[in-house]
C-alpha cells in the first residue's frame, strides 16, 4: 500500500508567510489609529457643542454671557469661581451645583460629601463633569490630583499677555499681536471689562451679545488647550484663576509647544518657562495640524495651526470691525 509523505511548511515558506502577515499589521495599524483619532475628535467636538448649549442657555437666562470670574485684584472676594462653574446648571449638573457655597471666599473649596462624623470626604474641585475632557489628550489625568483638569479655555482674544519675569516678549506688539485698546487689559484683568478683546476674562464682567459687534458667528468663545503647557497654574476649571476660566488668547499661534512639559523640539528654546505667559497662554490639542473651538453661534469649527494670523486675532475680538472668512469645516 503506497503512504503520501506529508509536507510541511519550509522555513522560507514560514518566513514568506510571517512577512506578509506583518506587511498587512503594518498597513492596517494606521487605518485603526486613524479611526480611533477620528473617533476622539469627535468626541471632543461634541464636548465644546455642550459647552455651546450650556453658554447660550445661561446667556437666554441672565441677558449675557458668564464673567471669567468674580473679585478685584486681590482676588478675595467670594465665590472665587471660573464660568465653568456657573453654567453647571446649565450643562445638566444641578446638583453638582447646589453643593457649591457662594457664600464662601473659596466656592471651589465647599464641601461635596462627608463621612459618618460629618467629616468632609470630598471637596467640590474633586468632582468631574463629562465634558471636560477632550480623549485625544492621553495625559490629561496626570497634571494635579487635587483638582480635577480640563482641556477647554474661555477666549481672552486677541489680548495683551505679557510673561511673568520680563522676558520672552515674542507677541506682545500693540495692533500686531493684540487689540490696542481693546486688549490692553493684561491677562485679561479688567472689572468692567472695557478692554477685554474677546468673550472673556479673568474678572466677573460678563458680556451681553449686543457687545458681539462683529457677529457671534465670528467670534471664538472656547477653544481646546494642554494643561501641561502651563504649570504655573493650577490645571482645573473650578477657580477664578484656574487654567480652564481664560487663560488663553489668540495671540499665541495654535499648537505652539515651546513652553509644554516634556515636548521635544520647542519652537523657542530660551522660552520654555511656563510662567511665559506671552506664549504658554494660547490654544493647543493633541489632534494633528490645529485645534478645534467653538464659535458663538455654537458651532464648532477646527482650525488649522497655519490659519492666517491676522485672521486668527479677528477670531478672537468680538469688536474688532472686521471682516473674517471663516475656513469651511
Amino acid at each position: 500500500m503506497l503512504r503520501h509523505k506529508k509536507r510541511g511548511f519550509t522555513l522560507i515558506e514560514l518566513l514568506v508567510v510571517i512577512a506578509i502577515i506583518a506587511v498587512l499589521v503594518a498597513l492596517l495599524l494606521p487605518a485603526v489609529q486613524q479611526a480611533r483619532e477620528a473617533a476622539r475628535r469627535s468626541q471632543c467636538k461634541n464636548n465644546l457643542k455642550q459647552y455651546g448649549l450650556g453658554l447660550a442657555s445661561y446667556e437666554e437666562t441672565n441677558k449675557q454671557f458668564p464673567g471669567g470670574g468674580s473679585g478685584d485684584w486681590d482676588w478675595g472676594t467670594r465665590p472665587g469661581i471660573g464660568w465653568q462653574v456657573r453654567i453647571l446648571p446649565f450643562m445638566d449638573q444641578v446638583t453638582l451645583y447646589e453643593k457649591v457655597d457662594m457664600n464662601s471666599n473659596a466656592a471651589w473649596d465647599s464641601c461635596y460629601q462627608t463621612d459618618a462624623s460629618g467629616n468632609c470626604t470630598q471637596r467640590v474641585r474633586h468632582k468631574q463633569v463629562p465634558y471636560a475632557l477632550c480623549p485625544s489628550d492621553s495625559a490629561q489625568h496626570t497634571y494635579n490630583t487635587d483638582w480635577v483638569p480640563t482641556n477647554y479655555n474661555g477666549s481672552l482674544g486677541s489680548q495683551r499677555t505679557p510673561p511673568a519675569n520680563g522676558a520672552c516678549n515674542l507677541f506682545l506688539t500693540p495692533n500686531t499681536h493684540y487689540e490696542e485698546p481693546q486688549g490692553n487689559a493684561d491677562h485679561g484683568n479688567d472689572i468692567v471689562g472695557n478692554n477685554i478683546s474677546g468673550a472673556f476674562g479673568r474678572m466677573q464682567a460678563g458680556f451681553p451679545i449686543a457687545a458681539f459687534t462683529d457677529g457671534m458667528s465670528n467670534t471664538i468663545l472656547v477653544g481646546e488647550m494642554l494643561p501641561h503647557c502651563d504649570l504655573s497654574h493650577t490645571p482645573s476649571w473650578w477657580q477664578h484663576n484656574t487654567q480652564g476660566n481664560a487663560h488663553a488668547s489668540t495671540v499665541v499661534p495654535i499648537n505652539t509647544m515651546t513652553t509644554c512639559r516634556g515636548e521635544p523640539n520647542p519652537e523657542y528654546p530660551a522660552c520654555t518657562d511656563p510662567a511665559n505667559w506671552n506664549i504658554s497662554w494660547g490654544f493647543r490639542s493633541r489632534h494633528t495640524g490645529g485645534a478645534q473651538f467653538l464659535f458663538g453661534d455654537g458651532t464648532v469649527r477646527f482650525l488649522s495651526q497655519n490659519i492666517d494670523y491676522r485672521t486668527y486675532q479677528n477670531m478672537g475680538g468680538r469688536r474688532d470691525n472686521q471682516v473674517v472668512n471663516l475656513p469651511a469645516d
